[in-house]
């Protein structure tokens, strides 16, 4: 056997086992990305569904529909903890404003303030924090997905009277 056709078959040989591993290694690395853009995705979800129950409920406290002890703070908690081990350092930010804005939200109700205007200028600052959080946690996901403009759910703006 010739040294030639020796050296060709295992340089052959070697070629297509970096192909394969280089492939493998890629194919991998894209399933990863795909892995976490969809736990992101589910993530970013579980948030805006949490944060609607506790503004509901929140809401529902400050009408007297219910005491502010029944605001169910639990699957908001769980939300950002989830959050927490997938989003970047901008999304997380952006559900940390939007907590801030609903703690304020709920001392007010703890501390049954009968004026509406602090409570109307707080639920603009939900509306405001909520349209950050949904335009970042897009661009999370996407960098070019255009901002969203209009506000769908979320808290029901009173008019003033």
């Amino acid at each position: 056997m010739s040294w030639a056709v020796v050296v060709s078959t295992v340089g052959g040989v070697l070629t297509t086992l970096a192909g394969v591993a280089a492939g493998a290694l890629l194919s991998r690395r894209a399933q990863e990305r795909h892995w976490l853009k969809d736990a992101q995705a589910q993530a970013y979800a579980g948030v805006l569904r949490a944060y609607t129950r506790v503004e509901f409920d929140l809401r529902g406290a400050h009408l007297g529909k219910h005491p502010v002890t029944q605001v169910d703070w639990a699957p908001w908690g769980g939300a950002l903890a989830a959050l927490s081990l997938v989003a970047d350092e901008e999304v997380v930010a952006a559900a940390g404003r939007l907590g801030e804005v609903l703690n304020a939200l709920e001392r007010v109700v703890h501390e049954g303030e009968a004026g509406r205007p602090r409570w109307t200028r707080l639920q603009t600052e939900l509306a405001a924090a909520q349209m950050d959080f949904v335009n970042t946690a897009r661009r999370g996901l996407d960098r070019r997905q255009p901002a969203v403009r209009t506000r769908i759910g979320g808290p029901l703006i009173e008019a003033p009277e």
